[in-house]
């Protein structure tokens, strides 16, 4: 039998945890270092941390951020956001992270994945993917956005997954 595993997801703008609709309207949720200390100790298997503006303003990627949270809880951190080269994998690898997570560049340049995946193994690289459903002539389809949800790719999910 599966084991079940709790794997709280934080979105993160700017250095603190926010809550949004839909990738929108979001409200501060807190500190990210407090809010990993109540996870685990609340029994998280792992936790996430998506930079949800990073890659949309170009910002460059938390890995400060990584290191300060891995200081303080001893769990798997798997971190996102504003990754657009191998070279930002290896630094928040460097900085503590276990797994790194690609969604926008892996869209625009999907050798990234093998490139992580060669560096680091392929339990140490997800991808992210942001999908909203969309109504085009009357027929609802699900695409692939980027830049934490802001841009339709005009990419269907299904497409991109296979």
């Amino acid at each position: 039998m599966l084991a079940k595993r709790i794997i709280p997801c934080l979105d993160v703008d700017r250095g603190r945890v926010v809550k949004g609709v839909k990738f929108f309207d979001h409200v501060d949720a807190g500190d990210p270092i407090e809010q990993a200390r109540k996870y685990q100790a609340d029994g998280a298997d792992e936790l996430v941390f998506y930079d949800i503006s990073a890659s949309h303003e170009g910002r460059e990627i938390m890995a400060d951020l990584v290191r300060r949270v891995c200081e303080e809880v001893f769990m798997p951190l798997c971190v996102g956001g504003g990754v657009r080269t191998l070279d930002d994998a290896v630094r928040l690898i460097q900085a503590g992270a276990e797994k790194v997570s690609v969604n926008s560049a892996a869209v625009k340049r999907p050798e990234l994945i093998r490139e992580i995946a060669e560096r680091f193994g392929a339990n140490a690289t997800v991808v992210g993917l942001d999908a909203n459903r969309i109504v085009v002539a009357g027929r609802e389809k699900w695409h692939v956005f980027v830049n934490g949800g802001r841009v339709d790719t005009g990419v269907e999910v299904m497409a991109w997954v296979a």
